[in-house]
């Protein structure tokens, strides 16, 4: 499967005209028109695909569980829950699928990320990343220079959205990072790094 996911859209339902269905393209994330919730969508769309691909889900109920999660966005959700945290909320199968999916991609994986304390200048100085990482699970773990910034998230399919996301996001910014880096976060460390990143006393 082609690792270059900004372009691909999930096939399961037969109209186009469907926001589900509808492509996400770099094209439209550099032009920062897409809200932190339209992003969460992009990267479910895609993570849904790949695990019907991989026969992970099935076809017939893939749409509906998407339909849902759709829903769900609408509603107050805990911080950091991404649509494999919806997939999958047994914990072997949460790993078993992240494994699957960086199989595609092969993101280095940090073992060592909930031990890395929040960028909370970073946080402060862009608010705007704080709904987006609450929504689409993720966390910056790197800020602490201008040359390079890094993401990570449990769901590996969601680094060349995020990508697109913050280029179009900071390119206004002197300090606009040169170099942008997601990894993945093993599932069993993502809910201190949840902890960690989404206190209330950091400010997100």
């Amino acid at each position: 499967m082609n690792a270059k996911v900004g372009t691909r859209y999930l096939k399961l339902n037969g109209s186009g005209e469907s926001p589900l269905t509808r492509p996400l393209c770099f094209g439209d994330v550099f032009a920062g028109q897409v809200s932190p919730r339209d992003l969460a969508m992009a990267i479910a769309s895609r993570t849904v695909d790949a695990l019907v691909e991989s026969e992970m889900l099935e076809r017939t109920s893939a749409q509906e569980l998407l339909l849902r999660y759709n829903y769900n966005l609408n509603e107050p959700q805990p911080a950091g829950q991404s649509i494999l945290h919806f997939l999958f909320p047994d914990e072997y199968k949460l790993a078993l699928a992240v494994r699957r999916l960086n199989s595609q991609v092969q993101l280095h994986v940090w073992e060592m990320a909930h031990r890395i304390g929040p960028p909370r200048s970073f946080y402060a100085a862009h608010p705007d990343f704080i709904e987006t990482c609450k929504l689409c699970g993720a966390v910056v773990l790197d800020a602490a220079t201008p040359a390079t910034l890094t993401t990570g998230t449990i769901n590996p399919l969601a680094a060349d959205f995020l990508r697109g996301w913050i280029q179009s996001t900071l390119e206004k910014d002197p300090a606009c990072p040169r170099f942008l880096f997601n990894v993945v976060i093993p599932p069993q460390h993502w809910p201190a790094v949840v902890r960690a990143h989404f206190r209330t006393d950091h400010g997100i």
